[in-house]
This record gives C-alpha cells, sequence and structure tokens, in this order.
C-alpha cells in the first residue's frame, strides 16, 4: 500500500478520507495542518496521526507520497518541501498559476526521481469518462456543437478565494475543470474567446469561453462561481454528433413541494431509435485517481491520464483566456 499523508485538513481532505475508507491501495496515516485546533480533531475523527510541523512529520512519518489539500498560494512551498524529501506528490487543482512555475517544478520533481499527479478529477469521474469513450469510439460520428457548463455559488468556507494573487479567482479555481477536459478530449487549442465579468478584487468569476481546436472542432464552456442564491453546484454537458447527441446533467432542482431533489441523467440521443439513459458503476472518482497513482508508482508507469504537460498547457489555455478578457479579443493560444 502506498503511505500517504493528507497536508490540508480542509474540506476536499475530507472527501478524500472517506474516498480511500476501503482501499487496498493508499493508507492514510497523518495529517499535516497548520493549526492544532484543525489538523486533531481532523485527525481524531478519523483515527490517523496529526502533525503541525512539517519536518517532524516527514521525519516521524518517512511517507510515499503526500496529497496536498491546502489553498493555491501555498502549493509551491508544499510542493518544494515534498521534493526536498523524496516523496512523490500529488496536489489538488489548480497546481499553481503560472506555465513557466509549474514547468519549474515538474523538472525540479523529475530530476529528484519524485512523481506529481495533480488532481483533475474530471478525468477521472464516471460519465466524463464513459463521453469520452464514446467520442473515441466514434458513436457520436462527427461532432458539430460542444457545449459544458460548471456553475456555484461562491465558497463560503474561506476568504483567500476572493483574493485573485491566492486562488485565481474562479477562471482557475472552477473554470479549468471543463477546460482540462476539453483538452483531454479534444486535444490542441489554436484559439480562444473569452467574455465574463470580474470582481472588485480582480477575480474573473463568470467566465464564456469559445474554444477552437487544432481538430477544426468548436467548444463553449461556460464557469460561474458566484450564482445568485439558493443555487447548489451543477454541471452541464451536452455534444451533439451526426449519429448521436449525449447530455449529462448533475443538478438539483426544486419539486411542486419546494423539495430539492437530484437530476443527474446521462442520456444518448441516437439518430433513428429512441433515447437511452446510460447507467454507470457508481465508482468513487476520489478513490480511483488516487489509486491510479498509487498503481502508477507501484508499477513505474507513467501518469498517461494526468501527464505533466497537459497541466502545463491547461495553465497556458487558461492565461489566453484571461488575456481575451482583458482585451475583448481573439488570442493564439501558442502564440
Amino acid at each position: 500500500m502506498l503511505k500517504v499523508v493528507i497536508i490540508g485538513p480542509g474540506n476536499i481532505a475530507h472527501t478524500y478520507m472517506q474516498a480511500l475508507a476501503d482501499s487496498k491501495k493508499v493508507n492514510i496515516t497523518a495529517v499535516l495542518g497548520r493549526r492544532i485546533e484543525t489538523a486533531k480533531p481532523f485527525a481524531e475523527k478519523y483515527g490517523i496521526n496529526f502533525y503541525t510541523d512539517s519536518d517532524a512529520m516527514y521525519s516521524a512519518e518517512k511517507p510515499d507520497a503526500v496529497l496536498i489539500c491546502t489553498p493555491t498560494f501555498t502549493h509551491e512551498e508544499m510542493v518544494n518541501k515534498a521534493i526536498e524529501n523524496n516523496v512523490h506528490i500529488m496536489c489538488e487543482k489548480p497546481f499553481v498559476l503560472d506555465e513557466a512555475k509549474a514547468q519549474q517544478l515538474f523538472d525540479k520533481a523529475g530530476a529528484n526521481n519524485v512523481r506529481i499527479m495533480v488532481m483533475q478529477v474530471v478525468r477521472f469521474w464516471p460519465q466524463y469518462v464513459h463521453i469520452k469513450k464514446l467520442i473515441d469510439s466514434g458513436k457520436l460520428g462527427e461532432i458539430k456543437n460542444v457545449y459544458l457548463n460548471r456553475l456555484s455559488a461562491h465558497p463560503d468556507w474561506c476568504t483567500w478565494h476572493k483574493d485573485v494573487q491566492k486562488s485565481g479567482g474562479g477562471l482557475y479555481d472552477l473554470h479549468i475543470h471543463d477546460i482540462d477536459w476539453l483538452h483531454y478530449v479534444f486535444g490542441r487549442v489554436d484559439s480562444v474567446y473569452a467574455t465574463g465579468s470580474q470582481t472588485e478584487s480582480g477575480c474573473w468569476n463568470n467566465v464564456s469561453t469559445i474554444l477552437n481546436f487544432s481538430s477544426g472542432i468548436s467548444a463553449v464552456a461556460e464557469g460561474f462561481m458566484d450564482i445568485t442564491g439558493d443555487w447548489d453546484f451543477s454541471t452541464n454537458v451536452r455534444i451533439n454528433g451526426s449519429s448521436a447527441a449525449i447530455e449529462y446533467l448533475n443538478k438539483k432542482v426544486y419539486n411542486s413541494k419546494v423539495d430539492k431533489i437530484n437530476i443527474n441523467n446521462l442520456v444518448i440521443y441516437h439518430k433513428n431509435t429512441t433515447a437511452e439513459y446510460l447507467t454507470e458503476d457508481g465508482y468513487n472518482p476520489y478513490k480511483m485517481q488516487t489509486e491510479y497513482f498509487a498503481d502508477c508508482v507501484a508499477e513505474n508507469r507513467q501518469l498517461k491520464i494526468v501527464p505533466e504537460k497537459d497541466i502545463v498547457y491547461v495553465l497556458k489555455i487558461l492565461k489566453a483566456i484571461e488575456k481575451s478578457l482583458r482585451t475583448n479579443l481573439v488570442q493564439f493560444v501558442d502564440e
């Protein structure tokens, strides 16, 4: 089993602890936090060790890997510390906010035989995996139209998201998911055009982006991170092909009794037959991606699902989107 220490006892760390509770490949032995009042209760809840000093943690635990779940602006520090201790790294997205810095960290890790995987969980999400398989198989035919959205109220459990220097705003914290998946599925991007609104602090929290891929396919992706009112997190994928169309909608809505009900459908609309509701295995994608990393480390395999070059390239796409937002002009990604 891969011996792992979680760094940062926040919301996403709880998600990983619950996902990996019965894992036969990953053993989380401790949590590292800056404050005892958050690290200790987390450790007690899951029956693991806790530390507030990183040197003490690395010395005592001697982990195979760390899972970095801290705020974005701390990632560089945490990654460097793990590399110095020759410990493999899983890091929540966004890795960092600059492509050059990302490449520098990957190069440093490679020179020390340390593996890094950025946790782009949508690449492992059951419905998104299924959609990619349908596209790759050609069952949708010629792709005519692609639309994705990811919509959320603004996080109310922290304040650092409002600081663009610390989080990158909704563009880097939320929109990144769909931009990353689109690159994963359709390849390199020639150009982007984006429009949106910016907060007083400089965050682009409402973004609509048109992406033109080198393959000739175009896509529209929207990421809104400050939806007004009682809006639950939701996602949508709609793809229209010459042989079939597909839609995945994950959303909570009110019914006639004013109770929230969850819609979580993946439907394929065949050209000449009735619509088909597709069912998934129901696996936990957070468990899946973490165990995938454990397998790659154990078997000395390359991280083909989330390669380093994709992480760097997606940051380059986001930089082009940001420039388009500021200039109201089309931007070419590889210029």
